[in-house]
């Protein structure tokens, strides 16, 4: 059964490890072997999109996302790593590079339930729900993702 506590206990913990974001990934994979469970431990924020910190400081954090049906985000970048794992639904991410004179589409990574995705510090993307319903997932971030330098919207 999914523990949002030791859920972040172990993110915390994956920070001693020499590759976090590999280390995270991997306990999200395992958390998402049971997407139900995952969904049930955080059923009293699942109705509502937005975003809702779980953990904050400055070397991590962990959070619950919803989307709204058929929503999207500003294109955005992190200025660090982060790892996503999808409980429910769908979320599209929409990569981007910097090209000459701009950004540059640079493809479409879509994640199901039970996906996992680990996005590199460089990583510039935009977030689509594509479908009818609610997407759910916890994303995880190598800092303090609201008070990031650098970060920025397109």
């Amino acid at each position: 059964m999914f523990n949002t506590d030791r859920f972040v206990a172990d993110c915390q913990a994956a920070l001693r490890s020499a590759d976090p974001a590999g280390h995270i990934a991997s306990v999200l994979t395992e958390a998402l072997r049971d997407p139900q469970a995952v969904a049930t431990a955080l059923a009293a924020d699942a109705d509502t999109p937005g975003v809702v910190p779980l953990f904050r400081s400055d070397a991590l954090t962990v959070a619950h996302v919803v989307s709204a049906p058929h929503s999207r985000s500003p294109i955005h970048n992190h200025c660090m790593w982060g790892v996503i794992g999808i409980y429910a639904g769908q979320e599209d991410n929409h990569l981007y590079r910097r090209g000459d004179g701009g950004l540059v589409d640079d493809g479409l990574r879509s994640l199901r339930s039970g996906d996992v995705f680990v996005m590199n510090p460089q990583l510039i993307h935009a977030v689509a729900n594509p479908r009818d319903d609610l997407n759910g997932g916890l994303h995880v971030y190598g800092g303090d993702l609201m008070q990031r330098p650098g970060r920025s919207l397109w």
